[in-house]
């Protein structure tokens, strides 16, 4: 009997054999490949980060270089790409070229694969740093509609521009609702105490 199931054995395997090995073979693959990829991503990313801080404190010294750098720099995961965007234009912006800077906000906020939240600061970004452009200031008031972490920086950015426009008592209106918004923090609420009371001096 126990030749017979020795014989069983053999047989079984002669059939199904090469197929029990060809799996074994896969799942080895699966797993091999799915570490592989893991200790890859995990490389990019830190990768990714050091250098990201890395231009961070070149800017601190010289923004010109971090530029080049930043124009270096490719093959990032998506997070860091977006932020090294942003960096840019500000760095652009902080040297005088703000139609540089400008088309990187456009391109950011028109990008139809980043998250809402990049494009709404782009946008916001990008009106800081110039007022006249009507079709923004709509999407900003999408911002104040429906982004509730931006909510009270777009109204306070929105009173700015308003004011600008000659629109002095829209603009009060404004701070004042700014100001009374349950989730205002101390040093907003003492920045909007003072342009108000500028507006009541005048």
């Amino acid at each position: 009997e126990e030749d017979l199931q020795k014989e069983r054995i053999k047989k079984y395997w002669s059939l199904y054999g090469k197929y029990i090995f060809s799996i074994v073979i896969l799942v080895i693959v699966i797993i091999g490949g799915w570490q592989f990829y893991n200790f890859w991503e995990n490389k990019k990313n830190n990768d990714a980060s050091n250098n990201f801080l890395n231009i961070l404190s070149i800017s601190n010294n010289d923004i010109n270089e971090a530029i080049n750098k930043i124009n270096e720099t490719s093959d990032l995961p998506n997070g860091y790409k977006f932020l090294l965007k942003f960096k840019k234009a500000s760095l652009l912006n902080r040297i005088g070229k703000n139609s540089e800077a400008q088309l990187i906000w456009e391109e950011l906020y028109t990008d139809k694969s980043i998250d809402s939240d990049y494009k709404d600061i782009a946008i916001i970004s990008s009106l800081m740093n110039n007022y006249n452009q009507p079709d923004l200031i709509v999407k900003l008031d999408n911002i104040i509609e429906n982004n509730t972490y931006f909510s009270n920086l777009s109204k306070e950015l929105k009173a700015n521009i308003l004011y600008e426009n000659g629109k002095n008592q829209e603009s009060n209106d404004l701070f004042i609702e700014i100001l009374n918004s349950p989730g205002i923090n101390q040093r907003s609420k003492e920045r909007i105490s003072n342009i108000l009371k500028i507006f009541r001096n005048n």
